[in-house]
Formats: structure tokens, sequence, C-alpha cells
């Protein structure tokens, strides 16, 4: 039995170490030894006798998976956990594993759509429409479009991403023996319903900017306001269909494309 408790610079180290969760990805534990390596700052803390730090290192080197961005809120709870048997409290390493295993499940299920189906590719997306937004250089000026579009990617990615991985770690220590309140206040649902509009209406100007080659960069963007309003309006189009279509139809990805393509492209050729 041990008196030491898990300190905020503990649950700090582990937060930063979890953002390596994937680089220990083996086939055979998934992020086990990943989930071992982020959790090694609490277990030294705990566990001072080298014998028990190892029986505990081994008991996170088994088999885990979840959503990589959400990792931090298991991490956290099996904090409390381990600190919890570290005080003598009857914490078998079944019921570790057990409840390790609960709050994973979850976590992919709401994880994996979110952030793989939804915010990534918006992000991709507010990269692509940055390429024909963003001025183009003078002839024989830098392109700094090449540098600009991947940052806003990145940003728009880890805009949301990161705020879950830092605070992942304490929620989940501090909600450790509360698994639906802790799971509750992720509210993912709400930011998908959002991003996923958001993601719609830039997928339709997407089309319609590919179909029409526009450049708002370049001088004819320019040239007055009635010239604006042709250049933008197959791309307002575009959006517009692709927003609502698939607000109706969230499965039906490739006809509202067609539609969003053969709009903008009709609307081109009457301007």
């Amino acid at each position: 039995m041990s008196d030491a408790r898990v300190r905020p610079e503990d649950l700090a180290r582990t937060t930063t170490r979890a953002l390596h969760i994937q680089v220990l990805l083996t086939p055979e534990r998934m992020q086990g030894p990943g989930f071992a390596f982020a959790l090694l700052p609490v277990l030294q803390r705990l566990y001072p006798d080298r014998e028990e730090l190892g029986r505990a290192l081994r008991r996170h080197l088994a088999y885990f998976a979840t959503h990589p961005v959400l990792a931090g809120y298991v991490l956290g709870a099996a904090a409390r956990w381990e600190e919890r048997r570290a005080a003598g409290e009857p914490v078998t390493d079944e019921a570790i594993d057990t409840w390790k295993r609960t709050l994973a499940s979850p976590l992919a299920a709401v994880g994996d759509p979110f952030f793989w189906a939804t915010l990534r590719p918006l992000a991709g997306l507010v990269g692509v429409l940055a390429v024909g937004l963003i001025p183009a250089p003078d002839v024989l000026g830098p392109d700094w479009r090449v540098l600009l579009c991947p940052l806003l990617t990145l940003l728009t990615y880890n805009a949301f991403a990161l705020p879950f991985r830092v605070v992942g770690t304490h929620v989940g220590y501090a909600e450790a023996e509360r698994l639906a309140v802790l799971l509750g206040s992720i509210r993912l649902r709400e930011w998908s319903h959002a991003l996923g509009c958001v993601g719609a209406l830039g997928y339709g100007a997407l089309l319609a900017l590919v179909v029409r080659f526009l450049d708002f960069g370049s001088i004819g963007w320019g040239l007055g306001a009635e010239a604006r309003v042709v250049a933008a309006a197959p791309l307002a189009l575009g959006a517009a269909i692709g927003w609502v279509g698939l607000r109706r139809w969230p499965g039906r990805v490739v006809e509202v494309a067609l539609a969003a393509l053969v709009a903008a492209t009709a609307l081109g050729w009457l301007v």
C-alpha cells in the first residue's frame, strides 16, 4: 500500500506522452504499448518499488484500442483506478482492464465518425479551397499558398482535436467513477452536426470551383463588382446545392455532387 497520490504534473506529462500513442502501434496489442508509455509517469509516482512498477506496467501493455484523440480520457481514468489500487483498495487487474475496455469502446464509436469522417475531410477541404481564395503570386514572387494551405488544414483539424487531447486526461481522472458523466461531457454529436453542415457547404463550393477553374486571386477577380458576381455565382450555387442536398440526403454524396456540378456548369454557361 502506498500513500502516494497522482499530481497535476503527472497528468500533464501523461497528456504530452499521449500525443505519441500511435507511434508504438502494433498489430498484436494495437495502442497497448503507447498507452503504457503515456501512463508511465503516473505509475512511477504510485509505485516506487520497481517490482510493483513492473507489474503495473505489464497490466497496461495488453491489447488496447480507442480513438487516439480521445485516449486521454481513458488514461486519466486509469490513473485514478491505479491510485485507488496503490492506496490498498480492492481493485484487481481484471477490473482495471474491464473499465478500460468499457470506456474505450464508446469513445472509439463516437470519435472515429467525428474526427476521421467529418473533421479530417473538412480540414482538407479548407486547405483545398484556400488554393483558389488566396491571391496568386506575382510572376517572380514566391507562391505562399504552398505553405499557407497545408497550414490552414492543420490548424482547422487541431483547433478541434487539441482541446480534447489537453483536457481529456484531467476529465478522465476527475470522472473515472462516473463513466456516464465522463462520456456525456464530450458532446461530439452536436459538433458533428454543425461541422457536417459546414462541410456540405464547402463541398458544394469546391465542386463549383473545380468545374469553373475559379481563381479568386487572379487579376480578373478585381475587375469590378459585376465581374465578381458573375465569377462567384456558380460557386455560390454549387455550395447551396451541396449544403441542402447533403443535409436532406446525407447518404447520397455522388448524386448531390453530380447535381451541384450540373447546376454550376449550366449557370456558368448562362452568365
